[in-house]
C-alpha cells in the first residue's frame, strides 16, 4: 500500500463516511485538473481530469476504500449536476432543442442498435452481447446497459464487457469531436447535438459538450436527456422482439425511468419565470461544472488500460461499429438538415 493510499484509508477514513474518501480524493483531483486547465486552456479542466484519473488508476492503483464515493459520485452527484445545470436554460430553449434534435436522435438510436447487431452477427459474436454495445452507443452508456441486462438476461462477463468497450470510445470521444467540431466550424447548437446524440455516456456527453463551450454544453445536456427518454420504450419493446415474459420488461422500465430528467425540467421551468436571481444563477452552475469534472475524474479512475488489452477484437469491431454509425449519421443530419 502507498503513502497516499494509506493516509486516506487510516487516517481520514475513520473520521469521514464510508463515501467521504473518494469523494474527498475526487475533490483533489477536480481541483487540480480545473487549475490545471486554466494554465493550458486548449486541454481543458475535464480532459485533465480523465487523464489524472487514468494515470492513478494504471499506476497506483484506486484501493477499495475509495469506491463507495466513486460510486456516489457517479451516480448520485451527476444526477445533481444534471438538475443543477436546468438554471441555464428556459422551459422555452429545451423545447426548441428537442424540437431541432428529435429526428436526429431516432433515427442514430436505430440505425445504431440495428447496425451493431448486424455486424456482431457478421462476427459470429454472442447476440446479447452485441445488442448490449448496441444500445449502449445508442442511448446512454452504462444505464442503458444495466437496464437491459435485467430483459435479456445477460451474464456479468458480457455486461462489463460491453461497458469497457463504451467507456473505450468514450475516451476516444473527448479528443476527437471537439477537434471534427472546430475543423468543420460547428456553431455550439450544432456541436451540442451532435454530442448530445452521438457521444455515449451522459456524463461524458455533457463533459464533452463544455470542452467546446457553455452554450455547446447546455445544448449537449439537453439533447442527452431527451436521448435517455428512448431507453424505455426500447425496453418495453425488447421483451417482444425477443419472446420474453413482458411484465420483465414493465419492471425494467420502472427502475430505469429518468426521475432527475423530471427535476431538470422543473428547474428549467422555474428559471423561465425569472425569479432565480442572475448570481445564483451563476454560482449554481459553476458548481455543477465543478461536479462535472469530479465525475470525469471518477471515469479515468475505472480506466484499466489492461483490461481494454483483453477484449479482443470482434467487440471492439462492434464497438467501432456502432460508435460510427451514431457519430457520422447524426453529424450528417445536423449538417444538411439543421
Amino acid at each position: 500500500m502507498n503513502k497516499l493510499q494509506y493516509v486516506f484509508k487510516n487516517k481520514l477514513a475513520a473520521r469521514l463516511p464510508n463515501w467521504g474518501s473518494g469523494v474527498l480524493l475526487l475533490l483533489i483531483i477536480a481541483g487540480a485538473a480545473r487549475f490545471l486547465g486554466t494554465l493550458f486552456p486548449l486541454m481543458g479542466s475535464i480532459l485533465f481530469a480523465i487523464m489524472i484519473g487514468i494515470v492513478i488508476n494504471n499506476t497506483i492503483g484506486v484501493h477499495e476504500v475509495f469506491q463507495p464515493g466513486l460510486s456516489l459520485t457517479l451516480k448520485k452527484l451527476l444526477k445533481a449536476a444534471v438538475v443543477m445545470l436546468g438554471v441555464s436554460l428556459s422551459f422555452a430553449d429545451i423545447l426548441l432543442i428537442g424540437r431541432q434534435s428529435l429526428l436526429v436522435i431516432l433515427v442514430s438510436v436505430i440505425l445504431g442498435i440495428v447496425i451493431t447487431i448486424w455486424v456482431g452477427r457478421l462476427l459470429n459474436m454472442d447476440r446479447k452481447l452485441a445488442l448490449l454495445i448496441g444500445v449502449g452507443t445508442s442511448i446512454c452508456g452504462a444505464t442503458a446497459i444495466s437496464a437491459v441486462k435485467g430483459v435479456i438476461d445477460s451474464d456479468d462477463n458480457e455486461t462489463a464487457y460491453a461497458i469497457s468497450i463504451i467507456v473505450f470510445f468514450n475516451l476516444i470521444a473527448f479528443f476527437l469531436y471537439p477537434i471534427i467540431g472546430h475543423v468543420l466550424d460547428l456553431t455550439a447548437t450544432s456541436f451540442g447535438i451532435w454530442a448530445g446524440t452521438a457521444v455515449h455516456d451522459t456524463s461524458s456527453s455533457i463533459a464533452v459538450g463544455y470542452v467546446y463551450g457553455n452554450e455547446a454544453g447546455q445544448v449537449a445536456t439537453t439533447v442527452k436527456l431527451a436521448r435517455t427518454l428512448f431507453l424505455l420504450p426500447l425496453i418495453l419493446i425488447l421483451p417482444l422482439l425477443l419472446r420474453k415474459d413482458r411484465q420483465n420488461g414493465s419492471q425494467a422500465a420502472k427502475k430505469a425511468f429518468p426521475w432527475f430528467v423530471l427535476w431538470f425540467l422543473a428547474v428549467s421551468v422555474i428559471n423561465s419565470f425569472g425569479i432565480i436571481p442572475a448570481v445564483a444563477e451563476e454560482t449554481v452552475t459553476d458548481i455543477a461544472k465543478f461536479i462535472i469534472i469530479m465525475v470525469m475524474g471518477a471515469v479515468g479512475l475505472q480506466v484499466n488500460l489492461k483490461q481494454f488489452a483483453k477484449l479482443g477484437f470482434k467487440p471492439l469491431i462492434a464497438g467501432l461499429a456502432a460508435s460510427v454509425t451514431v457519430s457520422v449519421i447524426s453529424l450528417l443530419m445536423i449538417l444538411f438538415l439543421l
